[in-house]
This record gives C-alpha cells, sequence and structure tokens, in this order.
C-alpha cells in the first residue's frame, strides 16, 4: 500500500466521520407527480425503514395524498409537509389549499416560494412574504425558496437578487420567529435541468447567504437558520454537496420520488 493509497483511506474515513455526526434535513418535493397506487407503494417500501435519529426527513407530496401520509406514517420516523397553500384559513379561493387543510391532515411543513410558484404562477416577493407569516401563525415550518436564473448567474448580480428575496420573504415576522424559518437555495438554472451547481458554487452562495442572514440580524440567529441546497440532487452527487461548507441539509426534487433513491440519498448522508 503505497501513501496515495493511505491518503484515500484516511480521507473516505473523515468524510464518513463528517456524514455520521453532522446533522441533516432531507426534503423530498414531489411536485405534481404520482398516483394513490404509486404512492402507496413507495410509503409501503419507506414507512418502516431505519433511517436513524440523526437527521429529519419530510416529503411534500401533492395534497390530494396527504391522507395516505396521515394513515400510512403514523408511526414513521418521516415528517410531510406541503408544496404550496394559500395564507387564509378559509374562503372564495378556488382550487387552492388553506394551512388549516394543511394542519388538520398532519402536514408539519410548507415549501414557499419554489421558483415554479414564481415564475408560472408569477407569485411575487411580497406574496410569498404573507405565506411565510402565515406559516409562523399556524404552527406550521416555511420553506423559503430562493434563488436566481441563468442570467442574473452570469452577470454576477446574483447576491443582491437573493439578498432581496431573503429580506422581503422574511419581512412580515419577528426577529423571534427567525428560529422556525428554513432557508432552500435553489438556482433555477439547476431545477430538473440535470445541470447541478458544483460543490465550490454551492459552498460560496451558502457562506454569502450565511454571513447576510448573520449580518442582518445577528450572528447567533443567522448562524442557526438551516440552509438547504436544491438542483438536481441525486444519489451521485449528494456527498459531495454534503461536505460542502453551510449546507444544512437537501431539497430534492425528482430523486425523491424512487423509494429506493430516496432510502440511497439518506443512507449516503447517514453515512453509510
Amino acid at each position: 500500500m503505497n501513501d496515495k493509497d493511505i491518503e484515500q483511506i484516511v480521507r473516505d474515513e473523515i468524510i464518513k466521520s463528517i456524514l455520521q455526526t453532522q446533522e441533516f434535513l432531507v426534503v423530498g418535493n414531489w411536485k405534481m407527480n404520482k398516483t394513490k397506487h404509486e404512492v402507496i407503494a413507495f410509503l409501503d417500501a419507506v414507512a418502516n425503514y431505519d433511517f436513524g435519529e440523526k437527521n429529519t426527513v419530510v416529503i411534500a407530496p401533492p395534497s390530494p395524498y396527504l391522507y395516505l401520509f396521515e394513515d400510512r406514517l403514523r408511526y414513521s420516523k418521516i415528517l410531510y409537509g406541503v408544496q404550496n397553500f394559500y395564507p387564509k384559513e378559509n374562503g372564495s379561493f378556488t382550487g387552492e389549499i388553506s394551512f388549516e387543510m394543511a394542519r388538520d391532515f398532519g402536514a408539519k411543513y410548507a415549501i414557499i416560494g419554489h421558483s415554479e410558484r414564481r415564475m408560472i404562477f408569477s407569485e411575487c416577493n411580497a406574496f410569498v412574504s404573507k405565506k411565510v407569516r402565515s406559516c409562523i401563525q399556524n404552527q406550521i415550518l416555511p420553506i423559503l425558496c430562493i434563488g436566481e436564473n441563468i442570467d442574473q448567474r452570469k452577470s454576477n448580480d446574483y447576491k443582491n437578487f437573493i439578498s432581496e428575496q431573503i429580506t422581503e420573504g422574511l419581512s412580515l415576522i419577528s426577529e423571534s420567529d427567525l428560529n422556525n424559518v428554513i432557508i432552500a437555495y435553489e438556482p433555477i438554472w439547476a431545477i430538473g435541468t440535470g445541470e447541478t451547481a458544483t460543490p465550490d458554487q454551492v459552498e460560496e452562495t451558502h457562506i454569502f447567504i450565511r454571513k447576510f442572514l448573520m449580518d442582518k440580524y445577528g450572528a447567533q440567529i443567522g448562524k442557526d437558520i438551516p440552509l438547504l441546497y436544491g438542483g438536481s440532487v441525486n444519489a451521485a452527487n449528494v456527498k459531495s454537496l454534503a461536505l460542502a461548507q453551510s449546507v444544512s441539509g437537501f431539497l430534492i426534487g425528482g430523486a425523491s420520488l424512487s423509494a429506493q433513491t430516496f432510502i440511497e440519498i439518506n443512507d449516503i448522508l447517514n453515512g453509510k
């Protein structure tokens, strides 16, 4: 065994140790996918799986299937949430789901301001901030999504853009409520494209976001807000992304649709 082999063994052991001790929040966003029978098959595959105690595992299914999650994950470690909701208790809002409905089915999390909601459904920062406030007021943990498009990345204007998304998205809640907020950085150019930001790009952006949060909201609060990365995360790249500084977990799209792949990703993040 030569020095290079020894160095690789030591490196692998260090990585394994980091993954076995660092806590991650792993969120699967199913978007508009799966039939009832596919959901049942997925839940049957994961409900009794040992995900360990270190990480928090969450899935956000399409809202019509929340009743299956409530029924089949009753004794599971897996938590669940909604992909969107309207920030009112009830009313004449055809086609929407309210926070009360989400909570009624046991949803603990809500994905807020995803780029697809912003681009396809024209949700602005002001509307997103109302949803964040509604989450906080109703004991649902908001996952506030931020991220730039490819033009903003290339023009080097993305830092101002995501700073504005954070500032406006959190503008309606008090400083004391920030410990219930999760932020997910998802570069738009890496969502569903198969193109993933490099670990260096992720680390650089997450360090910037962390510093921005600490400068704006105070060192302790800014340090404690979880920062997730999302954007074509899969079993092949999650280990290298997990080692990037200031990455607290992942918002996973397509790779969360397969029970086998979702389990594999979580195993990797447990250092298995």
